[in-house]
């Protein structure tokens, strides 16, 4: 493991932008530096669905205001997150067929209808554990949020690399 972040290291040291950029492009890259990808496009999913979540939980159905209930909160926070799940969701299939994994272990459908197993897997287990959380412990809405995606991202890396995608 050390070696490969030495070696990680060594490659972004050693070369140009351009020679950078062209093999954070390249389907065929290192493990490292797809995960790195993947990360930027779970950023952008995390901006998009997490921006749609405050959204929602500011206008639609409140859930950050303390003085609301927290059995209430609990459930608009619920709420906001199956709606805003269905676009981070979509955002992170997109680019990570396009830019992180190779596609074509199933048919296109398919491959879409699994990922999304996947991230609702990991979006569950969040999903139940943060509403669990503030309703129990009554926590801060935004820490129990923070908690479902980490959940969701441990997941989905290994279950899309192996189950999902060529690789």
């Amino acid at each position: 493991m050390l070696q490969t972040l030495a070696a990680t290291r060594q490659f972004f040291r050693d070369n140009d932008w351009r020679t950078i950029l062209a093999r954070m492009n390249a389907r065929d890259t290192h493990p490292l530096i797809q995960f790195m990808k993947y990360g930027i496009c779970g950023v952008g999913s995390l901006i998009i669905g997490q921006g749609i979540w405050l959204a929602l939980s500011i206008w639609v159905y409140p859930a950050l205001d303390s003085d609301i209930p927290k059995e209430v909160r609990a459930l608009h926070s619920t709420y906001n997150n199956m709606i805003s799940f269905f676009f981070g969701n979509l955002f992170a299939y997109v680019t990570n067929s396009l830019w992180v994994f190779t596609p074509g272990r199933h048919h296109r459908v398919m491959e879409f209808i699994y990922f999304t197993l996947i991230s609702t897997l990991g979006f569950g287990i969040g999903l139940f554990f943060g509403p669990l959380l503030i309703q129990l412990y009554g926590i801060n809405t935004l820490l129990a949020q923070l908690m479902t995606v980490f959940s969701s991202v441990l997941v989905n890396y290994v279950c899309r690399k192996f189950f999902v995608f060529k690789g």
